[in-house]
C-alpha cells in the first residue's frame, strides 16, 4: 500500500494537515453517536409540560450531564435552570453568527515552542526516525516537527477551558423577574360564570392554501391555522388569540379555561382568518376554543414585600384532577381583583389547628406557598412555588403573606 506521507514531508504540509484534523477530529471524537448520525441538526425546542434541561440534553446531546451547554445558550430566556416553562423556545445550537470552527489557527501558548510529542532538542534528532511502527506508541504516526517550528499548531490546545466559571456566571448573573409572560398565558383562569367571546379553531393548514379536515392533526409552532370568529365579532391582523380547552366546572366560579397555545392573526378573508402559532402549551387541534388574549403587564424587578394581616381566602381547586400538589402546579383561589388581590402576590396554604380523634393536636403550619400569576374579578390563578405537605384539599385556608410594591 503506498504511503500517504513520507518522512521528508515539509513542515508547511504538516501544518495544513493539522488544521484539517483540528476542524474535523474534535467534532467526530466527542459528538455522541446518536447526534452525529442525524442529517439535520435541530435548531430549537419548544418546552412542553414535564420537560427538563436534563432530559433535553439527553435527547439532543446524548448526555444529560451536558445540560449546562443548553442553559448557556438560553440565559436570556431561562432565569433558573431548575425551572423551564411550557411555551419557551430554547436554542439548541449557537446563533448563525457564531462559528463552530474558528477561521484562524489556535496560537501556541506562550513559552511553549514545540509539541509534547516533538523530539528532544538535545538529541539533535529532528526527523521521524525511531518513531515508526516499532517506536513509541504515543507518538507513532506523528509528523516531523522541528523544535521552534512556527508553522506547527497543536492538534489539541493545552489551555484549560473555563467551562465551570462560565456556567456559574451564566447561572448567577441574571435579572430577577417576579412575573413571567409564559406563566400568565399558560396557567389558565376561571370563567366566573361570564360568557366568553369564544371563536373556533378550524384546524392547521399545511400549506396555508389547503384545509385540514382531520381532528387528529396537531398544529405546531409557527404553523398556520384557520380561525373562525364568534358571531357578531371580528379580529384584526396582528391580534393575539388564546387557544384553549374547557376543563372542569368549579361551583360558583365557572369553567376552567386550559390554554393550549397562542396565535397571531396574519390574514383576514370573508369572516375567516389565518393565524400563526407563536406559543405552544399543549396539543393544538381542530375544534378548540379561541378568544382574544388578555394583555400581560410585566412587573419591575422589585421583590414582593411581607404584609401583615394579609387577605385570607380558600383554595378552590387545581386545574386538573391531581390531588397531591407539586411545584409549578396551577391552582385557583377564591379571592380576586375586587378583594385587592394582584399579580405577584404570595399566599401560603396553612393547616388548621385542631385536636384529632386520637387526641393528637394538629398545629397551624404552612403546607405550601403560591404566587398569583393572573387575577379575575372574583378569583385568582396561582402557581405552586414550594410544597411542604402535598395533600392540600379544596377549602384549605390561604393567607396573603407578601405583595409586590
Amino acid at each position: 500500500m503506498p504511503r500517504m506521507f513520507s518522512r521528508k514531508t515539509s513542515p508547511a504540509t504538516w501544518s495544513a494537515v493539522a488544521r484539517v484534523f483540528a476542524a474535523v477530529v474534535p467534532a467526530a471524537l466527542f459528538m455522541p453517536a446518536s447526534v452525529a448520525a442525524q442529517g439535520d441538526t435541530v435548531q430549537t425546542h419548544t418546552v412542553r409540560p414535564g420537560d427538563t434541561l436534563w432530559d433535553l440534553a439527553k435527547k439532543y446531546r446524548g448526555d444529560p450531564f451536558l445540560w449546562p451547554d443548553i442553559y448557556r445558550l438560553n440565559t436570556a430566556v431561562v432565569e433558573d435552570p431548575h425551572w423551564i416553562y411550557p411555551g419557551e423556545v430554547l436554542r439548541l445550537t449557537p446563533a448563525d453568527n457564531v462559528k463552530a470552527v474558528p477561521s484562524a489557527d489556535t496560537p501556541v501558548p506562550p513559552g511553549q515552542v514545540a509539541s509534547n510529542n516533538a523530539p528532544n532538542a538535545s538529541s539533535g534528532d529532528t526527523t521521524a526516525s525511531g518513531r515508526g511502527m516499532g517506536g513509541d506508541s504515543a507518538s507513532a504516526g506523528m509528523p516531523d516537527v522541528a523544535v521552534g517550528d512556527s508553522n506547527y499548531t497543536p492538534l489539541f490546545p493545552t489551555g484549560k477551558p473555563q467551562l465551570v466559571q462560565e456556567t456559574l456566571r451564566a447561572y448567577t448573573d441574571q435579572p430577577y423577574r417576579p412575573l413571567r409572560r409564559s406563566e400568565f398565558y399558560a396557567s389558565g383562569f376561571l370563567t366566573e360564570g361570564e360568557k366568553q367571546p369564544f371563536g373556533q379553531l378550524l384546524g392547521p393548514l399545511l400549506p396555508s392554501q389547503i384545509r385540514s379536515y382531520s381532528n387528529r392533526d396537531l398544529a405546531t409552532l409557527k404553523s398556520s391555522v384557520g380561525i373562525e370568529a364568534p358571531a357578531g365579532s371580528s379580529y384584526q391582523v396582528g391580534d393575539s388569540l388564546l387557544l384553549a380547552n374547557l376543563g372542569a366546572d368549579v361551583e360558583h366560579y365557572g369553567r376552567v379555561v386550559v390554554p393550549m397555545g397562542l396565535a397571531q392573526v396574519t390574514e383576514a378573508t370573508d369572516g375567516r382568518y389565518l393565524a400563526k402559532i407563536v406559543a405552544v402549551y399543549g396539543p393544538i387541534r381542530k375544534g378548540q376554543y379561541v378568544l382574544p388574549a388578555a394583555r400581560f403587564v410585566p412587573a419591575d424587578t422589585m421583590r414582593a414585600k411581607p404584609v401583615a394581616n394579609g387577605i385570607r381566602g380558600r383554595l378552590l381547586a387545581g386545574r386538573g384532577r391531581q390531588e397531591l400538589k407539586a411545584p409549578q402546579m396551577v391552582v385557583f383561589l377564591d379571592k380576586g381583583r375586587q378583594d385587592g388581590v394582584a399579580p405577584g402576590d404570595i399566599f401560603e396554604a396553612r393547616r388548621q389547628p385542631k385536636r384529632l380523634s386520637d387526641g393528637a393536636l394538629r398545629v397551624d403550619d404552612v403546607m405550601a406557598v403560591f404566587q398569583v400569576v393572573r387575577v379575575g374579578e372574583r378569583s385568582a390563578t396561582a402557581r405552586v412555588l414550594n410544597v411542604l405537605s402535598p395533600d392540600i384539599p379544596p377549602g384549605t385556608e390561604v393567607r396573603q403573606v407578601a405583595k409586590l410594591p
